[in-house]
Order: C-alpha cells, then sequence, then structure tokens
C-alpha cells in the first residue's frame, strides 16, 4: 500500500492536506469521498531506501490509544486536543503520522469516524461503526472503553491461539531437522561399517538404510514440494471461494488444535457481537460485522445464512440452530437472553464461557506435547541404535 499526499476541499469548503496510505489513485479518492472531502491534487509520497521493514501502526498501539482517548475524554479533554497532544507523545513514528492525518481531517471539519475510515486497515469496520454509534449517541467514552478492554481481550485471545501453534511447531521443526541430519551425515557412515562386516541384515536395518537412502536422494524435493503445495493451497483458496470454505471447515476439526481454536473463534464471535449490540447497532447489522471478525469463510458464511433467517423474522436463537454458528449449549444461553431481554449479557456468558474452555484446553495440552515429542524422538534414536548395534551384537556372536 502506497501513501499519498494529498490536497482537497472540506465539506465547509476549506482547503486540506494530508497523507493516507490506498493501494491505487481511485482508491485514494474512495477513501477522502468517505470523509467528505474532494480530491484536488495528490502525488505519491517517496520512501527513503532502508533494509530494515516499514514501521507499522500495531494491535498494542490500537489498544494503548484507544485507552488513553477514552481516560482523558472522560477527564473533559476535548477530543481534538487529545488527538493533537498524543500525536506528539507516542514513539512510533507510524502512529504519529496516523494521528496527524487525523487531526487534520477532524480539523477540517469531519467527524472522528469519518477521520479513521481512512484507516480502515489498522481500526477495522466494528471499530469505526461503534465509534460512529458512539458519536451519534453521545457515548463516546463508553463506546471507547468497551472497544479498548474488547481489543486487549483480542489480542490476549491471539497469543494463547499462537501459543498453540508455535510451540508444537518449532519442536516438531527441530526434531524433523535432526532426523534429517542424521540421515544424511550420521547413519551414512555408520551403515557404511555395518555393511562391511557382512552378515544378515534384520528388518530395522534395511528401514533404516531405505529412510537414509531416500533422504538423501530427494532431500531437495522433500525441502521444495511442502513449499510448492502451500503456494497451490493459498492460489486455490484465493480462486475458489467453494474451497476456501471446505479448507476452513476443516481447519476447524484438525486434531487438538481444531477445537481449541474454534472455541477461541466462538468467544470473540460472541464478545464483538455483545459490545456492538450493547452500543445500540442492530443484531443483524452486528453480525454481519461479526462475520468478518470470524476470520473463518466457513463460519462466515453460516453467520450470514443466519442474518438471512433473522430478516425473514425467526428468532435469533432458532437462526442460529438451523444456520449451525453455535453449538447447543451456546443456543440454549442465547434463547434465555433472548427471551428474557438480556442478549448482551448472554452474548458474554457465551464469550466467558467458550473463553474459558479453550484457555482450559490449552493448559491440558501445553505439558502433553513435550513429553509426546520426547517420545517420537526417543523411538528415532531407539531404532537407529537397534538397526546399528543389532548387526555388530548378530556378528560379535557369530565370531564368539
Amino acid at each position: 500500500m502506497q501513501n499519498y499526499q494529498y490536497t482537497g476541499i472540506n465539506k465547509f469548503g476549506k482547503r486540506v492536506n494530508g497523507v493516507l496510505p490506498a493501494n491505487n489513485e481511485f482508491e485514494l479518492e474512495q477513501k477522502l469521498l468517505k470523509t467528505e472531502i474532494s480530491l484536488l491534487s495528490y502525488k505519491k509520497q517517496s520512501d527513503s531506501f532502508s533494509i530494515l521493514p516499514k514501521e507499522k501502526v500495531t494491535r498494542k498501539d490500537v489498544i494503548s490509544l484507544t485507552f488513553q482517548l477514552e481516560q482523558l475524554m472522560r477527564a473533559g479533554v476535548p477530543l481534538l486536543e487529545i488527538i493533537d497532544d498524543l500525536k506528539d507523545s507516542f514513539e512510533s513514528n507510524a502512529v504519529k503520522e496516523m494521528l496527524a492525518n487525523i487531526y487534520e481531517s477532524m480539523e477540517g471539519g469531519s467527524t472522528f469516524s469519518e477521520a479513521l475510515s481512512g484507516f480502515e486497515d489498522t481500526f477495522g469496520e466494528v471499530y469505526i461503526s461503534l465509534v460512529s454509534v458512539g458519536e451519534k449517541t453521545g457515548q463516546l467514552e463508553d463506546i471507547l472503553a468497551d472497544l479498548a478492554n474488547m481489543l486487549k481481550w483480542e489480542d490476549e485471545l491471539v497469543s494463547k491461539a499462537k501459543k498453540v501453534m508455535i510451540y508444537p511447531a518449532i519442536v516438531a521443526t527441530v526434531v524433523v531437522a535432526v532426523v534429517i541430519l542424521m540421515m544424511l551425515f550420521v547413519v551414512p557412515e555408520l551403515l557404511g561399517f555395518i555393511t562391511s562386516m557382512g552378515g544378515e541384515l534384520g528388518f530395522a536395518t534395511i528401514a533404516l538404510i531405505a529412510t537414509s537412502e531416500f533422504i538423501q536422494n530427494y532431500i531437495l524435493e522433500l525441502f521444495i514440494v511442502p513449499i510448492i503445495l502451500i503456494f497451490i493451497l493459498k492460489f486455490w483458496r484465493k480462486k475458489s471461494p467453494e474451497f476456501r470454505i471446505k479448507t476452513d471447515e476443516m481447519s476447524l476439526n484438525i486434531y487438538i488444535i481444531g477445537p481449541v481454536l474454534y472455541k477461541l473463534k466462538l468467544a470473540r464471535i460472541a464478545n464483538s457481537l455483545a459490545v456492538m449490540y450493547g452500543a445500540g447497532v442492530s443484531f443483524p447489522e452486528a453480525l454481519k460485522m461479526a462475520s468478518v471478525i470470524a476470520g473463518n469463510k466457513y463460519l462466515e458464511e453460516n453467520i450470514n445464512a443466519a442474518v438471512r433467517l433473522i430478516e425473514e423474522g425467526k428468532p435469533i436463537f432458532s437462526s442460529f440452530q438451523e444456520a449451525n454458528v453455535f453449538p447447543n449449549m451456546a443456543v440454549r444461553m442465547i434463547k434465555v437472553g433472548e427471551l428474557s431481554g438480556g442478549m448482551d449479557t448472554a452474548l458474554k456468558n457465551v464469550s466467558y464461557f467458550y473463553d474459558r474452555e479453550a484457555k482450559e484446553m490449552i493448559e491440558k495440552i501445553e505439558p502433553t506435547i513435550e513429553p509426546l515429542l520426547t517420545v517420537i524422538m526417543g523411538f528415532i534414536v531407539g531404532w537407529v541404535m537397534i538397526a546399528v548395534l543389532g548387526p555388530i551384537y548378530d556378528t560379535i556372536a557369530q565370531v564368539q
């Protein structure tokens, strides 16, 4: 995405300048029109050469910014003054540049949500929509507090999900690397000595020789083929919506990891729905935005199916059940919330329930991963020792 320096006219007829990220000139014009600015001229902002990656606004930056906005607004400081002060207090140049652009847009007459819409990739559709609701209802401080807590909670969920997937991946990679190195360098030396002694070779030794020769002959293919398959998978997912839906559904059924990710996603969807619905967003609209938050095309399709059923007049809980959005336990909790008028509370309870279940599963999985991988490594080492020492022992026995 390229940064553009632009000059435009706002809705009050005042000339405004700023910098906005966009993929092309058309997208730049559309983003400015959302903030009621007519584009006059623009130029691409030149990027100085650097071997370091370009600095970006992180999720933690957004969380910190949201907390500070909420606290200062509750203290009675005007929003424009807060942004003016904050743009000099952050260490990140990316945040400073973003806040400077928001300040210029608001100074030119745009609302806070309109100024944020130019940075939808950073804040997200849900964040901007809720800020717009807060401005219209006069509850912006409360909305920002809910957003800050939601973003912080989601950040913890992302960390938990990464913890489930990254740790086993790293340990498994180490195990595979050790096995490949043994088969390439250690085993051939040992097998050369064993075969020179003659005698009959056992099954373990024959299997070890075959494995070692296979890895030596096809080492490049073993590295290249998985990379090619990943690229094909990504390309196919991008080109075929049906394939993407199917693979996203399969990802939720992966042994051990799938159920954890599924519960984390359910918790995130329910929490986002609770915040949006509590802020005054209509339930179908909140559900549509939550479908994007899911980050899973299979769940997104199910949620959109539930939206259509709700718009047709069906109760929320039966729509969820028919569209397979939530498991039966969650549907029963939502049914109670819908019938009692406490839907936002029911959704928060669903979020808490699945968040707790996912964390409990992670706490059970983590202690078992390391011993399991240690057993696998021990089995491989034991196999190599039996394959190597077996023929040597047989040779010594025959000599005796």
